[in-house]
């Protein structure tokens, strides 16, 4: 079993709604989580399990520093 880890602030997010707010391909954000860019907080079990990733983790991979909008 995976452990979740505790998320200090904001939404936890699937890639599909990250994709759905950033007008990005769900490909794109798998890769970006595949090759480390943004860090997930964990994958659901199964092997089509959804990552899970926080609203934060999301904001610093596309504008470190900045509130994107959507998010």
């Amino acid at each position: 079993m995976r452990r979740i880890l505790p998320v200090t602030s904001g939404e936890v997010l699937t890639t599909r709604e990250i994709s759905r707010r950033l007008q990005l391909s769900r490909e794109t954000i798998c890769l970006a989580i595949r090759e480390g860019r943004l860090k997930a907080l964990t994958k659901l079990p199964g092997r089509n399990g959804a990552y899970l990733v926080s609203e934060q983790a999301v904001v610093e991979w596309r504008c470190p520093g900045e509130r994107l909008p959507g998010l």
